[in-house]
C-alpha cells in the first residue's frame, strides 16, 4: 500500500467573512503570509475555506510554504537541483 502523505499547514488564520479587502491583505501580511499588492500568494499555496459557526461566517486561510505532493526530503532535493 502506498504511503499516505499528510500535509500540515505552515500557518492557519481565521478572519471574519465580511472583512474589507484592504484589511484582509494587511492581516495576511502581518500573519507572515507573503502576498503581493493584489493579494496573490508569492510563495507556496494558500487555501481558503468558509466556515459557518452559528451566525458568524468566517474564512479560514491555510498557507503551505512548501510544495504540496512531495515528501519533505524530496522537496529539499528538488530545490537544490533548480
Amino acid at each position: 500500500m502506498a504511503k499516505r502523505i499528510v500535509h500540515s499547514a505552515t500557518l492557519t488564520l481565521k478572519l471574519p467573512a465580511g472583512i474589507e479587502p484592504g484589511a484582509e491583505f494587511v492581516a495576511l501580511r502581518k500573519a507572515g503570509i507573503p502576498v503581493d499588492a493584489l493579494g496573490n500568494v508569492q510563495q507556496g499555496f494558500l487555501f481558503v475555506r468558509t466556515s459557518y459557526a452559528g451566525k458568524n461566517q468566517t474564512n479560514i486561510y491555510r498557507w503551505f510554504a512548501n510544495e504540496i505532493g512531495l515528501p519533505f526530503k524530496q522537496q529539499r532535493s528538488a530545490r537544490r537541483s533548480t
